[in-house]
């Protein structure tokens, strides 16, 4: 089983891969800015000298992967491994197409905006999804992963941030000694950024129900059989008169807190109160 999930996360890490691949040939070489992270400076190098940036981040990953070989997980350098040479082949094919008729390219400045917002929130779901299933985009990630274990006490995200800084004001000088690419690269930033944070977090969100009903065993029993689900059942008392009570506190998804509220309702007597939670049990 765990030789079966080991495979399909490499597969879907190798599609996340080939997604970021198809988002740089479509919205971000067309529209000449610099994207974060060291993929951003091979962008800036392929505009500068022609030579593919499938084969650059090659060039940059391959040492660093060698660096960091005997800091990594064995698994996670397998699929970073995977992430690397499949963004890179899937790169250089693609520019050897013609994907004229899709690709999103503005003559002027007036939608040029578009193409960072678009692209970052590609990249942004690409980046946590390959976190999900274990590995890592390479680049800035396995520099970090080196600090990180050399210098323990430097604040990494401080680090990247003015890695991307540099990389957003360097694109000044590439193209042209122009402001839009600058904007354009700390657009793709934020919007990468906000993006992939928000999915990494809502992942271990959930609904905390703290219940208060007559008949607390009946509703575990409930909870149980219909939504497959254990609670916990603690002793209470009423403040203002004294009685004993029972208090059901039930950690859920929130896809099925509307289940539960529907339970709850069918307890005369019961009431609930509800609050979100982070699980990451």
């Amino acid at each position: 089983m765990k030789g079966f999930n080991f495979f399909f996360h490499c597969l879907g890490i190798l599609l996340l891969a080939v997604l970021a691949a198809v988002n740089c040939v479509i919205f971000i070489f067309p529209n000449s800015f610099a994207p974060v992270g060291i993929n951003g400076i091979c962008t800036m190098i392929q505009d500068m000298t022609q030579i593919s940036m499938g084969y650059l981040s090659l060039v940059v990953n391959i040492p660093l992967m060698i660096a960091a070989f005997s800091l990594l997980k064995r698994p996670l350098f397998i699929k970073t491994t995977v992430y690397i040479f499949s963004f890179s082949i899937a790169t250089v094919c693609l520019q050897h197409l013609d994907l004229s008729a899709i690709t999103y390219h503005t003559d002027n400045s007036t939608s040029i905006v578009l193409a960072p917002i678009a692209s970052g929130a590609i990249h942004g779901i690409v980046y946590a999804g390959t976190l999900k299933l274990g590995g890592t985009t390479g680049g800035t990630d396995i520099i970090a992963s080196i600090c990180r274990h050399f210098k323990p006490y430097l604040n990494l995200m401080n680090i990247i941030f003015v890695i991307n800084i540099l990389i957003a004001l360097s694109s000044y000088f590439v193209y042209g000694f122009q402001v839009e690419p600058v904007i354009c690269s700390i657009i793709y930033a934020f919007i990468t950024s906000s993006i992939s944070n928000h999915l990494q977090a809502q992942e271990h969100k959930k609904i905390k129900f703290e219940i208060i009903a007559p008949d607390a065993d009946l509703l575990c029993t409930q909870i149980a059989q219909q939504l497959h689900r254990t609670a916990t059942v603690i002793d209470a008392q009423g403040a203002y008169s004294g009685a004993d009570k029972k208090m059901i506190v039930c950690v859920i998804e929130r896809q099925k807190a509307c289940e539960l509220e529907d339970l709850i309702a069918q307890v005369p007597g019961a009431v609930f109160f509800k609050s979100l939670v982070n699980d990451f049990s």
